[in-house]
C-alpha cells in the first residue's frame, strides 16, 4: 500500500511520530483504473448484499481489518504496530461474534480492542488515543452494518438502499461540485469541497432513495423516503468531510493505494461509515418505539 502525502504541514502532523516511507502518487489516476476497480467491486458488493449470510459477513470483516490497518498506519505512521495487532484481534473477535448474532459480545470485543490499541500505542496520551478511536470509527459501524443486513426485517432491501444512497451522494457531490463550483466550505476541512457539492450529495441521496423505495416497497414509499435519502446523503457528505479533516491533520491526501484509482478502503468508506451509523441508529430507535407501542 502507498500513502500519498500532501504538501507537508508540520502544524497539523502529530509530533514525535515516526514517518512511514512514502511514494508520491502521480496526480490524476487514470480513469481506466477507477473503472476497472468499480467493475470488480460493485458486483462483489451487490452480490454479498443480495445473498447475505456468511458471504456478507466475510466481506464486512475483510473490509474492517483492512480499514484497521489503514487507520493505525495513518495515526501512528508505521505499519503493523502493536496497537494494530491489538485492535485487529479485537476486530476479528467482534466480526465473528456479530456474524453469529452475539452483538453484545461483539461490542465487548470492540471495547477491548480499543483499550488494547491505547495501551499498546506509543507517545503522549493524545497520540495513544488516536489508535483507540479506530474502535469507534471502524469497528462499531462494521458491526452495525452486519446487524442491519443480517438481523433486521427487510435487511437486504435497506442495505441495498444504504449503498445506493451513499454512492449517489458521492456522485452527486462530485458532479455538482465540479460543474458549479462556487464557495468552498472550509480549507481546514478540505481545500476542494464546495457548498454546491454538498447540495449535490443531498439531492443525489434523496432522488435515489425515492426511486429505490418505489422499487423495493411500492409507489407510496417513494415520498416517505425522499427526506430519509436527503438526510443520509448529508451524513455521507459529512463523513467525507470528516475524513478529509483527519487526513489533513496527518498530512495525507490518500490513506493508501489499496483500491487502484480510488485510494484506500477508508477513502472509499468514509461516507458509508457515517451513513451506516445514521441509518442503523434511526432504525434501532424505530424498532424500540414500535415494540413499545405493540
Amino acid at each position: 500500500m502507498v500513502v500519498s502525502p500532501e504538501k507537508p504541514d508540520n502544524s497539523r502532523v502529530a509530533p514525535n511520530v515516526g514517518k512511514v516511507e512514502t511514494k508520491k502518487r502521480a496526480s490524476g489516476q487514470p480513469l481506466f483504473f477507477r473503472l476497472v476497480s468499480a467493475a470488480v467491486l460493485i458486483p462483489l458488493v451487490l452480490g454479498a448484499v443480495h445473498f447475505g449470510g456468511r458471504m456478507f459477513a466475510a466481506l464486512v470483516a475483510f473490509a474492517c481489518i483492512v480499514m484497521v490497518f489503514e487507520w493505525t498506519r495513518m495515526v501512528e505512521r508505521k505499519e503493523c504496530s502493536a496497537s494494530f495487532y491489538g485492535l485487529s484481534i479485537g476486530a476479528t473477535a467482534a466480526m465473528f461474534a456479530a456474524s453469529t448474532g452475539a452483538y453484545l459480545f461483539a461490542f465487548g470485543f470492540c471495547l477491548a480492542g480499543g483499550l488494547a490499541a491505547y495501551l499498546f500505542a506509543s507517545g503522549s496520551n493524545i497520540q495513544r488515543l488516536w489508535p483507540a478511536i479506530g474502535a469507534a470509527y471502524v469497528l462499531i459501524p462494521s458491526i452495525a452494518l452486519m446487524w442491519l443486513r443480517l438481523e433486521t426485517p427487510h435487511g437486504r432491501e435497506l442495505t441495498f438502499m444504504l449503498f445506493f444512497i451513499v454512492w449517489a451522494a458521492d456522485t452527486g457531490a462530485f458532479i455538482l461540485g465540479k460543474s458549479i463550483g462556487g464557495p468552498k466550505i472550509s480549507y481546514a476541512l478540505s481545500p476542494s469541497k464546495t457548498w454546491a457539492g454538498i447540495g449535490g450529495g443531498v439531492l443525489g441521496g434523496a432522488l435515489v432513495a425515492a426511486l429505490a423505495a418505489v422499487y423495493f416497497f411500492g409507489a407510496e414509499a417513494g415520498q416517505t423516503f425522499i427526506l430519509f435519502g436527503a438526510i443520509l446523503g448529508a451524513t455521507s457528505v459529512a463523513g467525507d468531510l470528516a475524513e478529509s479533516a483527519i487526513k489533513r491533520n496527518f498530512g495525507l491526501k490518500d490513506i493508501s493505494g489499496f483500491i487502484p484509482g480510488h485510494g484506500g478502503a477508508l477513502d472509499r468508506m468514509d461516507g458509508m461509515i457515517f451513513s451506516t451509523m445514521a441509518m442503523t441508529s434511526a432504525y434501532f430507535l424505530y424498532m424500540i418505539a414500535a415494540s413499545g407501542q405493540g
